[in-house]
């Protein structure tokens, strides 16, 4: 089962990086541009015309006359410039692309008093159809078993500390600040909240991973409250509620540059590491006697959203998947002349250029490799103007999940999510959890 849904909302909540609008950047300007595709859905067939509208405004009213330069780029090494001339309407570039893939148009007017502005609107072709064209290494599911035998090997020697209740604020709430013992040297370090009545075998499993950046794990109270066991982890290992002093210090010292660390070693790689903790917190999160047995939701964003994509194609225990814009999907996408995704180890690079140890160590940590291996129901979201997660590279996660699946595609999103398609995807995961719950026993 397969659906994509048309999300038109303009105004986006920020959970991740930041926000970008199909409109100017520039807030305070009386100017503003809007590019955005005349088809509502901004999607097209392979060699059908792409029509991009383009406005510019002034104070909110029209401004014609106005010179306006125009760069389409898109997937294929894809490429067109030129100018157009504003009218009191809409201006309209039309192009095509001959493939499956995605074209972003930028419009600038190098003009404007106080300096230049520009906008920015996307568009898919195709997109159902995306496929990496590096196939993944012969040996990616020997790699990762091994991995996993020699984690199994390793005691979790799991640590729960109790945070005082008035920090939890919710005396029918616990939560335990957490670690558990990992490969790769650093532990499993998030909280855990439940009920304080939780019976054995009773609840399901909801673990979230983080997005990029240095920070403590959330304590998921209002995850815990819905009847869940829920678990909320830092994405590196880290200690948990410590003075932002504590977290910029590691961001600007030895988690700088995390990640491209060790791009050209497959054992090396930071996100190796990273993804090991992934696959403990579920070992851990299965261990515990209150789980039902039945249901393991993951959900994040970003980074978070490929740590979820990895989570659900590491382990068929998982039934349920929520990424949002995941990142480290596709990282090879940019030597094909495509639109990649984060963290961009060979952006800029053509197959000439590229260091080719890098070329052969990043479908190791391939996100959407894993998503092949994908056995949950899983709901991705994407935007089309995104250049940290690309929608190219996260399509071609989507394409090869191959169990039931959503996607919640926004034409004017860059790395952000709509309010209502964080809304309509968390109802999505909390019906799913109550209609699959283990009925109480007496």
């Amino acid at each position: 089962m397969t659906r994509v849904f048309r999300c038109c909302s303009i105004g986006v909540l920020v959970l991740f990086v930041g926000i970008s609008f199909a409109f100017s950047q520039d807030n305070k300007s009386p100017y503003q541009i809007r590019v955005r595709a005349e088809q509502e859905s901004a999607i097209y067939k392979k060699g059908e015309p792409v029509v991009f509208q383009v406005g510019l405004t002034e104070n909110n009213k029209p401004l014609a006359g106005k010179e306006l330069a125009y760069l389409i780029q898109g997937d294929g090494n894809f490429e067109k410039k030129g100018t157009l001339i504003t009218t009191d309407s809409l201006a309209v570039i039309e192009t095509s692309l001959n493939r499956s893939g995605f074209l972003k148009c930028t419009v600038q007017w190098n003009d404007a008093p106080g300096g230049q502005i520009s906008a920015m609107g996307g568009a898919g072709v195709d997109p159902l159809e995306i496929k990496a064209e590096t196939p993944e290494p012969n040996d990616f599911d020997s790699f990762w078993n091994a991995k996993k035998e020699e984690l199994d090997k390793l005691p979790m020697n799991p640590k729960l500390v109790p945070v005082p209740a008035e920090k939890v604020n919710k005396p029918e709430i616990q939560v335990f600040d957490i670690k558990v013992d990992c490969l790769g040297g650093k532990p499993v370090s998030g909280y855990l909240a439940k009920p304080v009545d939780a019976k054995p075998q009773s609840l399901p499993i909801l673990v979230s991973y983080h997005g990029a950046g240095v920070r403590s794990a959330n304590m998921p109270i209002n995850d815990a409250i819905h009847n869940v066991l829920a678990l909320d982890i830092n994405a590196h290992g880290i200690e948990n509620g410590q003075p932002a002093e504590f977290y910029t210090a590691l961001a600007n010292g030895e988690l700088k540059d995390y990640r491209t660390a060790n791009g050209n070693n497959r054992e090396k790689i930071y996100f190796a590491g990273m993804f090991l903790r992934v696959i403990r917190s579920l070992q851990f999160m299965k261990s515990l006697p209150e789980w039902d047995g039945k249901t393991i939701a993951v959900i994040g964003g970003s980074q978070g959203g490929g740590q979820a994509l990895v989570a659900a194609g590491s382990d068929p225990a998982v039934t349920f998947c929520v990424a949002y814009v995941p990142a480290i999907c596709y990282p090879t996408g940019d030597i094909e002349g495509n639109f990649g995704g984060w963290p961009g180890y060979l952006r800029g690079k053509t197959k000439n250029t590229a260091d080719p140890e890098v070329v052969k160590t990043v479908p190791y940590i391939d996100a959407a490799h894993f998503a092949r291996r994908i056995k949950a129901e899983s709901i991705l979201s994407t935007g089309f103007i995104d250049y940290t997660c690309s929608p190219t590279s996260v399509y071609v996660a989507y394409n090869n999940i191959t169990a039931p699946k959503q996607i919640f595609p926004t034409p004017e999103s860059t790395h952000a999510v709509p309010p209502q398609t964080h809304e309509i995807t968390r109802k999505l995961l909390w019906d799913y959890i109550e209609r699959n719950r283990v009925p109480k026993t007496e």
